[in-house]
């Protein structure tokens, strides 16, 4: 009997010492980043007539804002959160010189990161990331690009500009390597979405994207280690 409340009262000193240590590593870790990339946007349904002026394939900077909350650790090394993202793609230059569509799209998914602790210190740490994501998209359609103001095909790119407006629905998988100097962030990584139209002449779309994340990192509770 005397052994069995010694051993329950060193169980009950144990569970109270280890306490503030769990408590030190609870948190709330939120990145808020800048994607700059450079994408690739084809879709079916355009129409064979308008071939080359960017209705069916058109590639151009794709950038906007995202954030990434992470509150669960999954084991040692790895975090999972949520995120959401908003992001705009236009032609080459967002617009500037005319643009087949102008894409803004919306994202919603969970995410994952890891470190990656060979490489990585008290003050750099470098992280493996991936996102999985529902995402939407409005397409308002423009003149297209290529072509000389007023000159070849003007009739059907006008036309075109009024019927090829549409909405989509559909994924988002993309991955990424970052490094975290303190609270500054720094990665580089490659996604792909695609959308299926929703009551569009446009049936399918595909945007494929390579390119950087910029932002900052905010801890919101203790002191996270990863």
């Amino acid at each position: 009997m005397k052994y069995m409340t010694m051993m329950s009262a060193i169980t009950a000193a144990s569970m109270l010492a280890a306490a503030p240590a769990a408590a030190d590593d609870s948190f709330l870790d939120l990145e808020l980043t800048v994607p700059v990339a450079l994408a690739d946007r084809s879709s079916t349904g355009t129409g064979a007539d308008l071939l080359g002026y960017g209705y069916d394939d058109q590639s151009g900077l794709l950038t906007g804002g995202e954030l990434r909350l992470y509150t669960t650790e999954f084991n040692r090394y790895a975090r999972v959160g949520v995120m959401a993202g908003a992001q705009q793609h236009a032609g080459p230059l967002l617009g500037l010189g005319g643009y087949a569509f102008r894409t803004t799209i919306v994202d919603a998914g969970v995410t994952i990161r890891t470190v990656l602790p060979c490489m990585s210190s008290q003050q750099t740490r470098w992280h493996v990331g991936a996102v999985l994501a529902l995402t939407g998209m409005h397409a308002d359609a423009g003149e297209g690009v290529g072509g000389a103001e007023n000159g070849d095909r003007q009739a059907e790119r006008s036309e075109a500009a009024e019927a090829l407006d549409h909405t989509g629905l559909g994924w988002r998988l993309g991955v990424d390597l970052s490094i975290h100097h303190e609270n500054l962030i720094v990665g580089a990584g490659l996604g792909l979405r695609q959308f299926f139209g929703i009551d569009a002449p446009v049936s399918r779309t595909w945007v494929m994207d390579i390119g950087l994340r910029l932002g900052g990192r905010i801890d919101f509770v203790g002191e996270s280690g990863l």
